[in-house]
This record gives structure tokens, C-alpha cells and sequence, in this order.
């Protein structure tokens, strides 16, 4: 009779495999339970949001009237399109995020490496400069807009350097660097918190290296600082570019509430138009097809800056 071949040390025999598979099924059981209710809350407040506005859009509903809805198909989106007031938003929001991402990208980042060059007092100043972010926006823009008022010590200093003594928040061409500065100064503190911890991951060997072969700080800031922070610094444009676009409570205190985005439209943002076409107008239909524009525009501009940075990760 032939002799049982027996299986070699160490290999699994057929009793083990089907107590690993059952073992294996239950640990995927017990993730799936575990990650149930993380998943039911991001069904609830975030597809479900997604895919009502994307049905709304294609409707017209009205706030005091919601069930009496009518299908329109795309022509929320054509008025939209052909809607000048839109097109204006958009254009301020877009230079609104152009002014506002690298601005506080580069403020961040010069921050985060003077704060780590202090050897006194540095908890004190990141403290400081993170404050402005935990802090109430109506609180800070409030005080902004009160240091900025017409002959006030601010705007009369500016004006020795070329700009009018007025109000910047009720000047139509200041308003939307005034919203922008306030802004910069209440996410400065965030950004420059994620660049510190960036920072700690920078060998200290290539900034002794750099130092004897005569670097100087520029030096070591352009060509190794910046770049051994690249994905921290695709995080922080990309995480800032998505806030900037969503700018609301700021651009709604400066304006004073009003539909347009006062003065005379300078500060009305995308968000500020789908608020005044729900609440407003109450036009569902109109202020869903708005913000779906506005998912696919920001979606479209992360996709972007991914590829800007992936390109240049592979080029260097």
C-alpha cells in the first residue's frame, strides 16, 4: 500500500485553513459593526445632502411649498449660466481663493519655521496665532470692521501709502481684500500648526549638512524645507482652497446681511448667492443647481492641484 505522504513542518494543514477563514470572516463582521455607526452618520449628513441637492436641482421647489414639486430638468442650470449676478459670483469667489491660498499657504509656512527657531516664548506665539482660529468670526470680524472704519488709525495710516481714508468694508474696491485679510488672519493659526508638525519630520542631519557646505536660512528654506513639506503643503492649499470656497459667515457679517453681498456686490460669494436663492427667494431648485456648479467647480480644482503637485513630486 502506498505511504501517507505527510505534509511538510510548518505547512498549513487542511484543519487550519477553514479556522483562519472563520476567524478572518469574523474580524471583517466585527469592523463592519464597528464602523456602522461612523458610516451611518456620514450617509445621513453627507450623501444624503449630495444626492437631494443633485434631485433638487433639477426641480423648482419653493421653501413654502415643498412637496408641490415640478420637474424642469436643466433649466435651473441654463438660468444659472445665463444669470449675470451668477457669473459674478463666481468670478469674486475665484479671486477670492487666488488671493486667500497662497497668501496663507506662505504666511503659514514662514510662521510655523520662525516659531520653530525661538528658543524662548515659542508655546507663548503659537498660542497667540492660534487663537484667532478658535475665536467667535462675527467676534473677529466685528473688530476688523472697527479698526478699519473711516479715520480710524488703520485706514489713515494706509492712506500715507497711496489708499483712500474710507471705511475698507464699505469700499468697493477694498472690500474683498478686507474680507481677505480677515480671513488669512483666522486660518493662519491652523495652517501653521499642521506646518510644525511637518516640520519635526525634516532630518536635522540636511540642515547641519547645509550649513557647512554655506547654506544660508533662504537657502535652507527653498531647498529643503519647502521641499521635504510637499504633502503637507498639498494638504494645506488643498484643505484651504475647499474653506476659501465656503467662505460665508465673514462675507455675511461685512455685507450686513444683505442679498447682494454689499457694497454693491464686492463680497457676494458663491455661498452667499445659493443662501439668497434658498432663504431669500426661496427658489430650492435654483440654489440646489447652484451648489452642485459650485461641487463640481471645487471638485475640478482639487483634481488640478493634485496633479500640479503629483507632477512635480515626479520631476523632482
Amino acid at each position: 500500500m502506498p505511504a501517507a505522504t505527510s505534509s511538510p513542518p510548518g505547512a498549513p494543514t487542511l484543519s487550519r485553513r477553514p479556522r483562519r477563514a472563520r476567524a478572518r470572516r469574523r474580524d471583517t463582521t466585527s469592523a463592519y459593526v464597528l464602523l456602522a455607526p461612523a458610516l451611518a452618520l456620514l450617509a445621513v449628513w453627507f450623501l444624503y445632502p449630495i444626492v437631494s441637492s443633485f434631485l433638487l436641482s433639477v426641480q423648482a421647489v419653493n421653501v413654502f411649498h415643498y412637496s408641490q414639486r415640478t420637474w424642469v430638468g436643466l433649466a435651473n442650470f441654463q438660468r444659472l449660466l445665463s444669470d449675470p449676478v451668477f457669473r459674478s459670483t463666481i468670478r469674486i469667489t475665484l479671486t477670492f481663493v487666488l488671493i486667500v491660498v497662497p497668501a496663507q499657504t506662505v504666511l503659514a509656512l514662514l510662521a510655523a519655521v520662525l516659531v520653530r527657531g525661538l528658543r524662548r516664548l515659542r508655546t507663548f506665539y503659537r498660542t497667540a496665532l492660534f487663537v484667532p482660529y478658535v475665536t467667535s468670526t462675527v467676534a473677529v470680524t466685528a473688530v476688523f470692521m472697527d479698526l478699519f472704519t473711516v479715520h480710524s488709525a488703520l485706514p489713515v495710516f494706509f492712506s500715507r501709502l497711496g489708499l483712500a481714508d474710507v471705511s475698507w468694508f464699505a469700499d468697493v474696491h477694498l472690500a474683498l481684500p478686507f474680507l481677505a485679510m480677515i480671513y488669512v488672519w483666522m486660518n493662519l493659526g491652523l495652517y501653521m500648526v499642521i506646518f510644525l508638525s511637518g516640520l519635526q519630520t525634516v532630518p536635522a542631519e540636511l540642515y547641519e549638512a547645509a550649513r557647512v557646505d554655506g547654506a544660508g536660512a533662504v537657502h535652507e528654506l527653498l531647498f529643503i524645507t519647502v521641499p521635504s513639506l510637499r504633502p503637507f503643503v498639498l494638504f494645506v492649499v488643498i484643505s484651504g482652497m475647499i474653506g476659501a470656497f465656503q467662505i460665508f459667515d465673514q462675507a455675511y457679517v461685512v455685507s450686513g446681511g444683505t442679498v447682494l453681498g454689499g457694497p454693491a456686490g464686492a463680497t457676494s460669494t458663491i455661498v452667499i448667492f445659493i443662501f439668497a436663492q434658498a432663504f431669500r427667494y426661496n427658489k430650492l431648485g435654483s440654489a440646489s443647481a447652484a451648489a452642485v456648479l459650485f461641487l463640481v467647480v471645487v471638485s475640478l480644482a482639487t483634481l488640478v492641484m493634485r496633479r500640479i503637485f503629483r507632477e512635480e513630486t515626479r520631476a523632482a
